[in-house]
């Protein structure tokens, strides 16, 4: 985040267009309104963490690039003003020398104390976060694992984070490469110093705009991916690059005006941090408002003199040198307190800020700015003499093998098998026994023995084939064309990735009846009659097609018996992507008189109840009652919205509430089984543990003569 501190400086060429009226020993090398934007930036990021105010925080990341962008590219075309070349070497032991220290050390330590604090498949995917972090790919990884930034149902990555660091990083692997061959074809032009930026201008607009213009694609289409990608991000760097180039120009802006380019900037910044939510495309057009105010407050400054004072009075300034740390420390901060205690609410918020401020106040003062001032990395001049006393063989030696020992225990634990999955569960024989054990678990005061294991939970998936749709609306999807004979007693499954979770507990009550029981489930396509919106842009877009395959699926096959099961809370493109109670009983209520219509008999199977994420809230540290959750009145309000959708003739309703929760509270095992594999998705093994109950239920239902 932080870079150097050195603002550009530009040989004067006589009659070149870029030259500033003053000369460059008038201006400034240190930008205190800059130090201000930094600390503006790691404020509101850190806020929106924390407490999730204000909405827009998480703007303060464009901040960083447009500022990392403006200073690196100013510190390129200063040296090549003044040397007429631009040292590779020097460029990134500077950048080695004020990044890799602190990026390491908070590395490792928030591997050592996750490894200490979660169990089982959490600690390898924060080993796998960790390599990737080290490798400054992170973004590319939450990208292809398909995280969400806003994530809220699943267990989040303490090293989330880094994935703007990996961002800023990837760039400067190409923009320093380019710039060398755009100065170098300007110089066989002709054109040396600080006329070059006239050829490097128009390269970086077309940076800019292709950057935004694929932006604006992958927003559409994948925008998850678009989040995260360094091509929909470069556009911010390339904006900040593009107000180095133009640094002279910028510099002659009338003294009367620049406060009023910085008011303006800091005002928009505000806007954009009030208005902006996750809910607004991102990066483009979302970025684009703190984007082009952090350009003015940056212009507004070039050659300046006066101090814009809610930016660069001394507290916001120190803020602002520390404000490296503090990004890079409160993330696994937050996460780490949160699983320790897992209703903290206040209590954690207190402890992150406080521990942030102290490691990164320390960080700083010991790591960070001594190493950046050190001249570690840098080569020593032939027939200087060294002593090898044993201070500096502990210098230059405990560091490397401290990260070597590192290196090979995070790739080990990342590579390490999972443990094999233990015996089936036995099944409850009454509601009698389950209440008894429900009973019993939330009265625990410490964790038995569970299945399936809770470290690995994370591993756990679908059967094969389950949840996946049907083709030819999803490629790889099932094949649901009708082929061949009917089976003599036919029931389908469909709906969302509730109903797919499921299918263990249908197939165990129908198949050794001699049904063949069919999925038809596609996991974030929910069977209503409307469209809905999926965090997955290829859900969404697929999921029209998936509905009109199971139409016609039951329209020609007639099943004897079709199994409904939708998540509750589903986000509807009708109405922005807001959730909507009204909304879902409409379309629940559609899709049984309009799709269901050819089905002998239709049973609607409740959803469980969300709760806490196992994977989450079970650590080394917590007890059973940190995992309990308890039933809201949303949730009610959704379960009897169900019943009077399924509750009419030729539908029936199962109610599932008693199956999880007594008193409204709901544990997070029973009997030895773990209920959910994450906040809402019942485990394979306790959905076989409740076949009894699920029979019980049929039996009046199938029990009817055909009509």
């Amino acid at each position: 985040m932080r870079e150097t501190d050195r603002a550009t400086s530009i040989r004067t060429v006589p009659g070149d267009p870029f030259v500033a009226r003053q000369p460059t020993a008038a201006r400034p090398r240190f930008r205190p309104d800059i130090q201000g934007l930094r600390a503006f930036a790691v404020v509101v990021v850190v806020l929106e963490h924390v407490f999730g105010r204000p909405a827009g925080g998480f703007v303060g990341v464009d901040v960083f690039f447009v500022i990392s962008g403006f200073l690196i590219t100013g510190l390129l075309l200063d040296e090549h003003d003044r040397t007429g070349r631009i040292s590779f070497a020097n460029f990134y032991r500077r950048r080695a020398r004020r990044i890799l220290p602190l990026a390491m050390l908070v590395l490792g330590c928030t591997f050592l104390a996750s490894s200490l604090l979660f169990i089982g498949e959490r600690v390898r995917w924060t080993a796998w976060d960790t390599i990737w972090s080290a490798l400054f790919a992170a973004n590319w990884r939450f990208a292809s694992t398909g995280a969400d930034y806003w994530q809220t149902d699943g267990p989040v990555s303490p090293l989330r984070h880094y994935w703007s660091l990996s961002v800023e990083e990837q760039f400067y692997l190409v923009w320093p490469v380019l710039l060398v061959v755009v100065l170098g074809l300007a110089a066989r032009r002709g054109r040396y110093g600080s006329s070059a930026r006239w050829v490097t201008g128009p390269v970086l607009v077309a940076v800019v705009l292709g950057s935004v213009l694929f932006a604006l694609w992958e927003v559409e289409h994948r925008p998850t991916v678009a989040y995260f990608s360094t091509f929909s991000r470069a556009w911010e760097l390339g904006v900040g690059a593009l107000l180095a180039v133009l640094a002279p120009l910028l510099a002659r802006i009338p003294a009367p005006a620049r406060p009023a380019y910085q008011w303006l900037g800091l005002t928009g910044l505000v806007v954009s941090v009030l208005a902006i939510t996750a809910e607004s495309p991102f990066p483009v057009p979302g970025a684009l408002l703190a984007v082009i105010s952090t350009g003015l407050v940056i212009a507004g400054g070039v050659g300046g003199q006066r101090l814009m004072f809610p930016l660069t009075n001394r507290v916001l300034r120190y803020v602002g040198d520390i404000s490296y740390s503090l990004y890079l420390w409160h993330f696994p901060l937050l996460i780490l307190i949160g699983a320790v205690i897992p209703a903290g609410g206040t209590a954690v918020a207190v402890l992150t800020l406080g521990g942030t401020v102290l490691l990164s106040v320390l960080s700083y003062h010991f790591v960070e700015d001594p190493v950046r001032r050190s001249a570690w990395l840098e080569r020593r001049q032939p027939g200087t003499p060294t002593r090898r006393t044993r201070a500096t063989v502990v210098r230059r030696y405990a560091a490397p093998v401290a990260v070597l020992s590192l290196v090979v225990t995070v790739v080990v634990t990342a590579t390490r098998p999972p443990a094999p999955q233990p015996p089936e569960t036995v099944a409850i024989t009454s509601q009698d026994e389950l209440t008894a054990q429900i009973a019993t678990a939330l009265a625990a005061g410490d964790w038995p023995v569970l299945t399936p294991p809770p470290g690995e939970l994370g591993s756990l998936r679908f059967t094969d084939g389950d949840g996946q749709g049907c083709r030819p609306a999803i490629r790889d999807g099932n094949d649901c064309a009708v082929t061949g004979p009917r089976p003599r007693r036919l029931a389908v499954v469909v709906g969302d990735s509730i109903a797919s979770a499921w299918l263990p507990l249908v197939r165990r009550s129908l198949e050794p009846a001699g049904w063949m029981v069919q999925d038809l489930t596609y996991a974030g396509c929910p069977f209503l009659a409307a469209d809905t919106v999926s965090p997955i842009e290829r859900i969404t877009r697929a999921c029209p097609g998936h509905r009109r395959t199971v139409r016609a699926f039951i329209e020609d096959r007639r099943p004897d018996l079709v199994v409904v099961s939708n998540a509750y809370h589903q986000r509807f493109a009708d109405v922005g992507g807001r959730p909507s109670l009204p909304d879902w009983e409409r379309a629940a209520h559609l899709a049984r008189e309009q799709w269901l219509a050819s089905a002998a008999k239709v049973i609607a199977l409740q959803p469980p109840p969300s709760g806490k994420d196992p994977k989450s809230c079970i650590t080394r540290l917590s007890t059973p009652e940190d995992c309990v959750s308890r039933l809201d009145a949303e949730y009610r309000s959704y379960a009897e919205a169900d019943r009077r959708v399924w509750g009419g003739q030729g539908t029936w309703h199962i109610a599932t509430t008693d199956w999880f929760c007594q008193a409204g509270r709901c544990p997070i095992f029973v009997g030895g089984v773990v209920v959910r594999r994450d906040g809402n998705h019942v485990t394979a093994e306790y959905a076989r543990k409740l076949t009894p109950l699920f029979d019980e239920a049929l039996a009046p239902v199938l029990g009817e003569p055909e009509d």
